[in-house]
């Protein structure tokens, strides 16, 4: 089992990012933990990821993001059992606001992925990949309406597929001054190469203010198709500083 393409970081518990910025010398860290499952026929793929990510706002509309995420992979098969644990690859992004009108932004985001995981066992490309994401933000009372439209070079070691399309839509609902709820739902090329079904997933989740600076975020994302993994949990906090 190896580890798919460079991903685009979002707020949490989204897959789908927004066109929102820190500001000027604001700082953000978040640190998610994701649980996925994938059955098959006499096999239970389990994958943990801790993914600490730190942002930091170089300008009012432009932030460099940071990702370094540390991964456990379990593989149960018959009564065979199969660990492999470590950090991947790095993730580096810039995105920066371009473009404002009234309740409509548009923000793009360029990123590089460095091959500092191992490979050899699965947790990393080996190579190093970019990718570019177009993001768009339209606020509507208590609605923010978000999508994503990316593409990702996956060079790797592993024959997968190297071209990888995405495309996202999420919608952000604020049930309350401290409670949002998130619907999402998106899908991106197959990186096997065997396989011309998309990557298809939905989520459902929320996220919590725990004070003005502070989150506290939960998810849960399905596989819309085979190709995509079975059941994800998400949990994450967010601190802004």
């Amino acid at each position: 089992m190896t580890l798919t393409a460079f991903s685009s970081q979002a707020q949490l518990p989204f897959i789908t990012d927004n066109t929102g910025t820190q500001g000027s010398l604001n700082h953000q860290l978040e640190i998610s933990y994701g649980n996925d499952f994938d059955n098959t026929h006499r096999c239970t793929n389990s994958t943990v990821e801790l993914a600490p990510v730190y942002t930091l706002g170089v300008a009012e509309r432009i932030d460099v993001v940071l990702g370094y995420p540390f991964v456990f992979i379990n593989e149960f098969e018959d009564t065979s059992i199969s660990r492999i644990s470590g950090f991947s690859d790095v993730g580096f992004e810039v995105k920066w606001r371009f473009m404002e009108h009234e309740k409509w932004s548009l923000a793009i985001k360029p990123g590089f992925s460095l091959p500092t995981g191992n490979s050899t066992l699965g947790l990393g490309n080996g190579k190093t990949g970019y990718s570019a994401f177009l993001l768009s933000t339209l606020n509507y009372g208590k609605f923010a309406i978000n999508g994503n439209a990316g593409y990702i070079r996956n060079e790797n070691k592993h024959g997968d597929a190297e071209n990888i399309w995405h495309a996202s839509a999420g919608v952000d609902f604020a049930a309350s001054e401290i409670v949002h709820f998130a619907i999402n739902t998106g899908a991106e090329k197959n990186p096997d190469v065997n396989s011309n079904v998309p990557c298809a997933f939905g989520l459902v989740g929320l996220y919590y203010f725990l004070s003005e600076d502070n989150e506290l975020a939960l998810g849960y994302k399905y596989g819309i198709t085979e190709a995509e993994c079975d059941h994800s949990f998400i949990v994450g906090l967010t601190l802004r500083f």
